[in-house]
């Protein structure tokens, strides 16, 4: 078949490596990789394997199976663990074949299919890509078209519920066909239409339209699913508890017909609701696919007993989910520790001289530390005491790299090469360095445009017959057509995407126009060095991918801003992130602070009447799972507010972790935290200590 194909005598030199990695599983694990003939759900608890399952079932499908690899599809959320789940199956087969499989995120694929078969879709044109911060400002547009004030509306709520509401199928008329009396829900149809026509007429789309876009190809082209169900006869799907509704039907329809399909997750670690994911796919799997199987991974190899007892106990008061329970048997190990603090400025130090504690007695590194938090407000006290007592600490997720003004308008250029016809790229650019381009002057560009049935390129190029620019503006603007069409050129003469960069950046007088600029202040000269980042980052990107093009890093880097994961790094530093952020990582010594009511489970959750507690629930047990040795759950008897120190209730969930697992913890008469020279002689003494040995 296949594999003598390839490899002439029929015996495929990786089959004795394949059944060695499959004997090597569990029998759960085992079970979910040898399963062959219809749909299966494998319910992988927190810590049980499921990276090493999927890549090794992707293995066995492609040498033991003989299954081409290029009709294997494994989808998962991020690029980062797209990117991981392609190094392991590499390792287990080779680049060659890894290379030939379809291994990415549901988003890059939807984009894949849309960029195929955007003409059967109506665009005319090359697709423009929105990120986040192009949305909100299309909301704002919206709003200002609608005479609605943004100060007392945020965009970024409305783009919230209108992506929630597109993908779990509903339109603007479900909004307002609603009660009419100025509610919230008639002012969100309005927005919601008014957005969907902004995306139409500049021939856009954002990252909810690369998964419903597919759909609709899938839905309304027979040529389309048929080609898509031929090219993809094996599925997986990893975080299964992450899909929406949308996902679910791309999921169904390339399905439907092979049903060789295998999707992996778990429902306990379901905390994206407010994203728009829908715990239910993963309930009612076997509704969606009566012939499924499922099979259960309990076996954690992550944490000790008394954690994994503490983890099943909480996630236990939780109605709705699929019964397991995780063990190991590696030992109990030490019991949870709850650490009861005056004050969040006492929590903080707590956690401080702990983590310097643990680190010399224990021979630690400090990035064998986590300190998680509800949200990112709660990090400013741990910082300072971070500060204080000299740990070395990364804020993850603190602000996207791919959000900041200066990187976006180097890649709209860059965008320019690729589609001329970008416009929201061209107007982003258009005033970069300033050119006294205003409103006015876009207005007449825009309105020749419109009157004379050009695309707005055209127009710039015709700057001189546009009524109402001035002078200074039209040799503005023939400035601006000369920079992109010379950019164009040496990109068409084979000039590396990080040299493209570089000469940009000169010719523009980028640097001196952000060092000059009154608003930047000492920021004009981080914006410089982040610009610097990013040319180091394209240089490691072409040693990566010596054969890939400019249209395909742009792609990259559009999909890889969307990454929801955490990143805590290689250096050796605390991770200080958000308990969503800490989804797929570990550390031996965890520590998730502020365990009180009001903020896990969060206020607006509280007093909400459709507030998901067990939602929030899930994120506590995320948060408790993450620990592999011992695990902190600190809390604060006072809060500071306004009017002073407050006092505070320990979260409900604290009280669900059983007494037989946990330890108490009182720091309410401990010392006052010591002062910045004492901690430095403690500092000093300890430095003295690590030297010695």
């Amino acid at each position: 078949m296949f594999a003598c194909a390839r490899y002439g005598r029929g015996v495929d030199p990786r089959t004795d490596r394949v059944r060695q990695l499959i004997a090597e599983l569990n029998p759960e694990q085992r079970a979910a990789v040898v399963h062959r003939g219809g749909p299966m759900l494998v319910l992988a608890g927190a810590g049980t394997g499921k990276t090493r399952v999927i890549t090794v079932r992707i293995a066995s499908l492609v040498v033991l199976d003989e299954i081409p690899p290029e009709h294997v599809l494994a989808l998962t959320f991020t690029n980062k663990a797209a990117g991981e789940m392609h190094e392991r199956i590499a390792q287990f087969l080779g680049k060659e074949s890894a290379d030939r499989m379809t291994v990415g995120t549901f988003h890059s694929l939807g984009l894949r299919m849309v960029e195929r078969d955007a003409k059967k879709l109506g665009f005319r044109r090359g697709l423009t890509l929105l990120d986040a911060a192009d949305q909100a400002s299309a909301i704002r547009n919206c709003l200002k078209n609608l005479k609605i004030d943004p100060k007392r509306h945020d965009p970024r709520a409305f783009l919230t519920t209108i992506s929630n509401a597109r993908n779990s199928g509903l339109t603007p008329e479900d909004f307002l066909d609603g009660p009419r009396d100025g509610s919230t829900s008639q002012l969100t149809g309005r927005v919601f239409e008014a957005y969907l026509k902004w995306l139409e007429a500049y021939q856009a789309m954002d990252f909810d339209d690369l998964i419903l876009r597919a759909n609709q190809l899938l839905r309304e082209v027979p040529e389309s699913l048929e080609k898509w169900r031929r090219q993809f006869q094996v599925i997986l799907v990893d975080e299964y508890q992450d899909t929406n509704l949308a996902q679910l039907e791309m999921t169904r329809r390339l399905a439907d017909e092979h049903r060789q399909l295998t999707v992996v997750g778990d429902d306990d670690q379901s905390i994206y609701g407010w994203r728009g994911a829908d715990v239910t796919n993963i309930l009612e799997f076997e509704r969606h696919f009566p012939d499924a199987t499922a099979v259960a991974l309990t076996r954690n190899y992550r944490s000790t007993g008394h954690i994994l007892a503490a983890a099943n106990a909480v996630i236990g008061n939780n109605r709705a989910r699929r019964e397991k329970s995780l063990w190991t048997d590696v030992g109990d190990g030490e019991p949870v520790r709850v650490v009861t603090a005056k004050d969040p400025g006492g929590e903080a130090s707590y956690v401080a001289a702990e983590i310097v504690r643990r680190k010399e007695e224990d021979n630690r590194h400090w990035k064998d530390f986590g300190v998680l938090f509800r949200t990112s407000a709660q990090a400013k006290p741990i910082e300072e005491a971070f500060r204080l007592a000299g740990v070395p600490y990364r804020l993850v997720g603190a602000f996207e790299f791919f959000e900041r003004k200066e990187i976006k308008d180097m890649l709209s250029y860059l965008r320019l090469c690729v589609a001329p016809h970008d416009e929201i790229s061209m107007l982003r650019v258009i005033n970069f360095p300033q050119r006294a381009i205003g409103p006015g002057a876009v207005a007449a560009l825009h309105h020749a445009a419109h009157e004379h049935g050009l695309p707005l390129w055209e127009v710039l190029r015709a700057a001189d017959t546009v009524p109402k620019l001035t002078a200074p503006q039209v040799e503005s603007l023939q400035e601006f057509v000369k920079v992109v069409d010379d950019l164009r050129k040496r990109y068409a003469g084979g000039w590396k995407i990080a040299d493209l960069v570089v000469w940009l950046c000169e010719r523009l007088g980028a640097r001196e126009a952000w060092l000059r600029d009154p608003t930047e202040g000492p920021g004009g000269e981080g914006r410089w060095r982040n610009v610097e980042s990013l040319v180091d980052g394209m240089r490691g990107w072409q040693d990566r991918k010596p054969q890939g093009e400019l249209r395909d890093y742009l792609r990259v880097v559009a999909l890889d801003s969307r990454d929801a994961g955490g990143d805590a790094g290689d250096d050796d530093k605390v991770a200080l992130l958000t308990l969503h952020a800490a989804k797929g990582l570990e550390w031996p010594f965890c520590f998730v602070i502020g365990c009180q009511e009001g903020i896990i489970p969060h206020q607006r959750t509280i007093e909400s009447e459709d507030g998901d507690l067990a939602e929030e629930r899930r994120l506590f047990y995320v948060g408790i799972t993450r620990a592999r040795r011992i695990c902190y759950l600190t809390l604060a008897k006072g809060r500071y507010t306004f009017h002073g120190t407050e006092p505070t209730r320990p979260s409900r969930f604290i009280r669900e972790v059983p007494v037989a697992h946990r330890v108490e913890v009182d720091r309410l008469k401990a010392a006052e935290p010591l002062k910045k020279n004492e901690v430095l002689d403690k500092l000093r003494a300890l430095r003295e200590r690590l030297g010695k040995r």
